[in-house]
């Protein structure tokens, strides 16, 4: 697959912004981003998230009069689940996605408020996210050369507190998901591959394994009411106790007596 400089990048922006009806903000997330932080030589394709449905519809509808198509995705690509998958004759795609991306990460406040403006035209602005945020977006995705561009951000630097208070924070806004457990099989394949040794890794994987226990307790309640032992079977009982606090306290469970619990259908 061909890669694309940032001055390509520059050109489908302004093209972009001459076809749209309506001003449009675009967050970039991915590879394309690390192209405007001098990070990456070049992209394959280029991941932006929009804030709004009336927003996808305005850029699709521009991309397609520029002559973009739907291309057959494959593979970690269709895994990823966006919103639109566009891409023109010289192979350069977007992965567009409206506020969520691969079904969990969240375009979060924080994010929006690290992130930087580019460039701002009539219709059109374009922000980067923060390297931080990159590196959790990398962690979720499987595609060629996400672990090494995670390598790379890692190697220029990144503040592990923004990165353990941005996972918790999609972990807590997000009751349905074991988004914790997920980021961190992407951080854990990045830390093996690299040798890389870090003490939040290891918090990190703390907080994994609690999710992870989470959400296993989630599908023994889907059977029904279960007891606390019920609960526990095979399972460290003071692991569960915590978990189970947890989730009574975000209200997906109910605790229906002194030692049963319930799904909460209204959570």
């Amino acid at each position: 697959m061909a890669t694309f400089r940032r001055t390509y990048l520059e050109n489908e922006f302004k093209k972009l912004n001459g076809e749209l009806s309506e001003h449009v903000d675009l967050y970039l997330i991915g590879g394309g981003a690390m192209s405007f932080q001098n990070l990456k030589v070049a992209t394959k394709d280029i991941d932006v998230v929009l804030r709004s449905t009336r927003e996808l519809e305005l850029t699709r509808n521009a991309l397609l009069s520029l002559g973009y198509f739907v291309p057959c995705v494959r593979g970690a690509y269709a895994e990823m689940n966006a919103s639109d998958i566009l891409e023109n004759a010289d192979g350069f795609r977007w992965d567009i996605f409206v506020r969520v991306v691969c079904n969990g990460l969240q375009l979060s406040e924080s994010m929006a408020k690290r992130s930087i403006e580019l460039f701002s035209l009539e219709n059109i602005s374009v922000y980067m996210i923060a390297p931080e945020d990159i590196f959790v977006f990398k962690s979720v995705t499987s595609r060629d050369r996400d672990r090494e561009d995670m390598y790379t951000l890692f190697t220029r630097g990144l503040d592990f507190d923004i990165i353990r208070d941005e996972i918790i924070w999609q972990n807590e806004h997000d009751q349905n998901f074991a988004w914790i457990a997920f980021f961190f099989d992407g951080l854990e394949e990045f830390a093996d591959r690299f040798k890389i040794s870090h003490s939040v890794i290891g918090e990190l994987h703390d907080l994994a394994y609690q999710d992870m226990l989470a959400q296993m307790l989630i599908e023994r309640l889907k059977g029904g009411h279960q007891t606390f032992e019920e609960l526990s079977q095979d399972l460290d009982s003071g692991d569960v106790k915590k978990a189970l606090e947890s989730l009574v306290k975000k209200g997906v469970i109910l605790q229906v007596s002194e030692s049963k619990f319930s799904l909460n259908d209204l959570s």
